[in-house]
């Protein structure tokens, strides 16, 4: 197998054809969401204290359930709205991610052949396969969840009831065995996606046809996936390296304005903050595209081998 000819492919593929940074974008998975610690004053809420600290020192009065009740009639519609929101947004954007992916396998696929297709066309094919992928989804999950009770509940017992050596024998032993298993599963599942979505097979068949498409072609598909992790870490270097340059300039330009107006230095903040997060949200979606390609023509490639 040609591996810098399929590289070069799904570049081409990816450039040519930017409305795939869309899905790339929606199909890139869950962001991860960090925690910011700040300190809060350090309040006693007791409405017997006597001393004027707590809520006392906020409200002007011991906090009682009237407080409590007058502030969720103001504000309850506001809560239970803004709650709705977010489900709703959480639930558009899940099916989109679901459904993006399968449209990214499809619309590459399509491409290589040399055949044309849009946004509209991607996003009909990627709703077609939403409840497959999905299920293969749960099954997957299902999988790791079932190895860590296993790794875990007999290691935790083996503890409590003194068993300490065993304990210790069981859980090294088994955690090398579940990140194995762990590991098969990552190398194994974008597979099983493109079988659910190029071949049509159900979600048990395509899990199976993906171990053995895997058993089969086990060298090619490692050193695939070696190269696109070396040409992650190049990209992200190369990344980092253009975002500390343009941060460079940028914050030059923000501290000339910031000494000329301070409102002005703020709005360019804004603007500046707004347009690095649209950056980097397309790069992003452009670098997906270009490795599900990768993986897509891989599994056609080898699969016309075999």
């Amino acid at each position: 197998m040609d591996y810098f000819a399929i590289i070069k492919k799904a570049y081409e593929i990816t450039i040519k054809n930017k409305f795939l940074w869309i899905f790339g974008i929606l199909a890139g998975g869950y962001g991860g969401v960090r925690s910011f610690n700040f300190n809060m004053p350090n309040y006693t809420f007791n409405s017997s204290s006597t001393r004027g600290d707590g809520w006392e020192k906020v409200l002007g009065h011991p906090l009682g359930s009237s407080d409590v009740q007058a502030f969720w009639t103001n504000f309850g519609w506001l809560i239970i709205t803004l709650a709705i929101v977010f489900v709703v947004i959480a639930i558009v954007m899940f099916v989109l991610n679901i459904i993006s992916q399968g449209a990214l396998v499809a619309s590459a696929d399509k491409l290589s052949e040399g055949g044309k297709t849009n946004f509209k066309e991607g996003l009909r094919l990627g709703g077609k396969q939403f409840w497959r992928i999905w299920a293969m989804a749960i099954i997957y999950l299902l999988m790791i969840l079932i190895s860590l009770s296993i790794w875990i509940i007999p290691t935790c017992i083996l503890v409590i009831t003194g068993a300490y050596v065993i304990a210790a024998i069981w859980g090294i032993l088994l955690f090398f065995v579940c990140l194995l298993f762990w590991l098969l599963i990552g190398i194994i599942s974008p597979y099983s996606l493109r079988v659910i979505v190029l071949e049509k097979y159900s979600v048990w068949q395509s899990i199976r046809r993906s171990l053995h498409f895997f058993r089969d072609n086990w060298v090619s598909v490692v050193l695939m996936y070696l190269l696109l992790i070396a040409l992650g870490i190049a990209f992200g270097i190369a990344l980092m390296l253009g975002i500390l340059i343009m941060a460079a300039i940028l914050l030059g330009i923000g501290y000339g304005l910031y000494l000329a107006s301070i409102i002005g230095a703020l709005i360019y903040g804004a603007i500046v903050g707004f347009a690095v997060l649209i950056a980097i949200a397309v790069i992003s979606g452009a670098y997906n595209t270009f490795s599900s390609t990768v993986l897509t023509l891989t599994y056609l490639e080898l699969n016309k081998k075999s």
